[in-house]
């Protein structure tokens, strides 16, 4: 009888532990999600990885300012997410040559900067790859206000959105206002990447932008069928990241995208198959 109360005890324990990461899970899958879809059907995963790059730039100056650790990063991805869609038009870059530039730069400033912060030591290894684990009910106030504007966003942009990744002369033919729809994009992709890169990190976020997501085109037969799937393929490589992490005492964002890695490889094996 006591071994059997302390099995649910160690059960009961591990429920509190989980739930509230596994709560911010679902607000990382709704932000995730869509945004994920846009961009890998826009080729713009790259895009995802250089603002995740240089959200360690954002963390510097957070800490040397004082101020949030989510809006200094806020601040630095729309500062780079804009320069970006502006760089490679007024040079005669490409925007993978802008791209590289701006990603590692802002990744290797940002690290040159934690390290001569003395007055508050940080480890950029707990920046780089996350853990949601350490998710507070502050954080999940943060995730939830992020993802609602994110779905507020695909909610209203939706049919633009589709229209400039299917046929831009058509978008701009129909008045669409190409420029301005790509820095609102770049602004909410911007705080979809601040928003993850405490719990799943700055190496592993672009990855959650996009396995899902390719994952799910194996299966959808339409764009907004393609964004569901992909929100429940986050969602269960969180969940079963969350859980084994615990049980194997790993690093959360690490295994989280593991665990969506498999589900990828299993999809194709199965697209392979039939």
């Amino acid at each position: 009888m006591t071994a059997t109360m302390a099995m649910k005890e160690s059960v009961l324990n591990l429920y509190n532990f989980l739930i509230v990461p596994w709560i911010a899970g679902i607000g990382l899958s709704v932000m995730t999600s869509g945004i994920g879809c846009i961009l890998v059907w826009r080729r713009l995963s790259f895009f995802g990885d250089a603002l995740a790059h240089s959200t360690l730039l954002g963390v510097a100056l957070s800490l040397v300012l004082n101020v949030s650790l989510f809006w200094g990063v806020l601040a630095i991805c729309i500062m780079v997410g804009l320069v970006l869609s502006y760089f490679p038009k007024q040079t005669q870059l490409g925007s993978d040559t802008a791209l590289a530039i701006l990603s590692y730069g802002s990744l290797a400033i940002g690290m040159v900067l934690m390290g001569k912060i003395s007055a508050k030591p940080t480890d950029p290894a707990s920046y780089l790859f996350g853990d949601i684990l350490t998710v507070t009910f502050g954080d999940l106030a943060v995730i939830f206000v992020a993802a609602s504007l994110v779905a507020v966003f695909l909610y209203y942009k939706w049919q633009p959105l589709l229209l400039i990744t299917l046929n831009p002369d058509l978008a701009q033919a129909e008045g669409i206002n190409l420029t301005l729809l790509e820095r609102q994009l770049t602004v909410i992709v911007a705080i979809t990447v601040a928003a993850c890169l405490k719990f799943i990190g700055a190496l592993l976020v672009p990855a959650l932008l996009v396995i899902p997501p390719a994952t799910a085109a194996s299966f959808a037969r339409s764009p907004k069928s393609m964004v569901v799937l992909t929100f429940f393929i986050a969602l269960i490589s969180i969940s079963l990241g969350l859980f084994l992490s615990v049980q194997f005492n790993t690093a959360s964002g690490a295994m989280i995208v593991v665990t969506a890695l498999s589900l990828f490889l299993i999809s194709r094996l199965k697209v392979y198959r039939s």
